[in-house]
């Protein structure tokens, strides 16, 4: 089910603008950076899968751009939007 057919007060940007960022779960606020799922997972489905590969928010933040970018579950997302940023 696509997050735009989820009740609103779920949707994790409308989450994020109306209760905070503390309100969001880690796969919430990943799903916000990576703006679109694939065929069959919303972009939740792919953070969530992407947190249970990788680790936790942390775990992927320390991760390298390669090691990040060759997940399996980034690899199933055709044309990733995201460019996330490695300090």
């Amino acid at each position: 089910m696509s997050i735009t057919e989820w009740p609103e007060e779920e949707r994790p940007r409308e989450k994020l603008l109306s209760r905070s960022a503390q309100a969001l779960t880690d796969a919430d606020l990943l799903a916000i950076f990576l703006r679109t799922g694939v065929s069959g997972k919303s972009a939740v489905d792919l953070a969530r899968d992407l947190l249970a590969e990788l680790g936790d928010s942390r775990a992927c933040s320390a991760r390298t751009r390669r090691a990040f970018a060759g997940s399996r579950a980034w690899a199933r997302q055709s044309t990733p939007s995201c460019r996330p940023c490695w300090h």
